[in-house]
């Protein structure tokens, strides 16, 4: 850019150069002085803007984020296109060339709920943004998807899209074939399914059919955006009141696992009062049943003994009288028992006997 201000400037000069040189040629003659010198001065103007003019028509500047397409006037066919000019200071021939920039970094082209406006531009390759596209679900429901679509222009084939599209490759096929895929993809899905959570599915669906059709027409496509999805108000109200419904089923659903996780704890809580008592219940038969075993093997242990010596009944017997009574037997050899104080307090001073007989043996007649 400094080069071609340092030429424009170097014009300008031999352009006054050329208009001071015939002022003063004028003058001189005029006054009847030679008029050589004004004419030597306008003359290396002219030649100073001859030379000049011509490089500076021809000097290109491209950015470095353009590539720039050279369209010879004088050729025709494919020789009409030249070598595309790449970033830098390029010079091609003036006012015969013709020069047209495009921009080749990421753009973006925006399809969202508002109307968009006519696509003006100052420069080729600046996108706009449009309506949303309106596509329908497969069960009938009609859908509004918001997108962005970010790509490039591939350098390399710079050329075919100025032959193809020039500057409205925007307009002429990317949007066309965005809402195509869109409207295609979309068609496959019930609107519940995209309701409920298939949008980032959709986005990486869309970015996969539009990727192959982009790169043939020299765009490279580097995302697919889907930034909002509206249904009408009547699917989102029945949507809305079918997941209050779902909401309230659950809580019902809660309710009642809850009563019969209660119950069961109430449950589990018997049978484990009903085992204490069985478990406590079986101990007290078994202790029973021990003491029953106990004693019947004491008491056949007892009948053992008692066979061995038949004496000890009455020995057993006369020790459980207890210390207040005095037994006397008369004679040794007698099956009875006498209570001494019984004897001692009878009537006259005469002994009552209170004959009682032992069971160990036969009853004998006392002496």
């Amino acid at each position: 850019m400094a080069i071609k201000a340092v030429l424009g400037f170097l014009i300008a000069i031999f352009s006054i150069a050329i208009l001071a040189g015939i002022a003063l040629a004028v003058i001189n003659a005029q006054r009847g002085r030679r008029s050589q010198p004004g004419t030597m001065i306008a003359i290396i103007g002219a030649v100073g803007v001859l030379v000049i003019a011509p490089l500076n028509a021809g000097l290109v500047l491209v950015e470095p984020n353009e590539v720039g397409v050279v369209f010879r006037q004088t050729a025709s066919g494919d020789a009409a296109l030249r070598q595309p000019l790449q970033p830098g200071l390029s010079w091609v021939l003036p006012f015969v060339d013709q020069v047209i920039v495009y921009d080749v970094s990421q753009q973006s082209l925006t399809m969202a709920g508002s109307t968009g406006s006519e696509f003006n531009q100052t420069q080729v390759g600046v996108s706009g943004t449009y309506s949303a596209v309106r596509a329908t679900s497969s069960d009938g429901q009609v859908i509004y998807v918001d997108a962005t679509v970010i790509f490039r222009l591939d350098s390399s084939q710079i050329n075919d899209i100025h032959r193809n599209w020039r500057g409205t490759y925007v307009e002429g096929f990317i949007l066309p074939q965005v809402r195509s895929e869109v409207r295609n993809l979309v068609s496959n899905y019930g609107a519940e399914e995209i309701y409920s959570g298939g949008r980032a599915e959709l986005e990486t669906q869309v970015a996969e059919a539009l990727h192959e059709p982009l790169l043939n027409e020299g765009f490279i496509l580097f995302d697919v955006l889907i930034r909002n999805i509206e249904f009408s108000t009547q699917f989102t109200d029945a949507i809305e009141q079918k997941q209050i419904a779902e909401q309230e089923a659950q809580r019902a659903a809660f309710r009642v696992q809850q009563a019969a996780q209660e119950a069961e704890k109430a449950r589990v809580d018997a049978q484990g009062r009903a085992d204490s008592v069985v478990i406590e219940a079986q101990g007290d038969a078994e202790a029973t049943v021990i003491r029953a075993q106990a004693e019947s093997e004491a008491l056949d242990l007892i009948n053992q003994i008692i066979a061995q010596n038949p004496d000890l009944i009455q020995w057993q017997y006369i020790n459980e009288l207890g210390e207040d009574v005095r037994v006397i037997i008369v004679p040794s050899n007698s099956p009875y028992l006498f209570d001494l104080e019984s004897m001692i307090g009878a009537a006259g001073g005469q002994a009552v006997s209170t004959p009682v007989p032992t069971p160990a043996s036969e009853p004998e007649p006392t002496e």
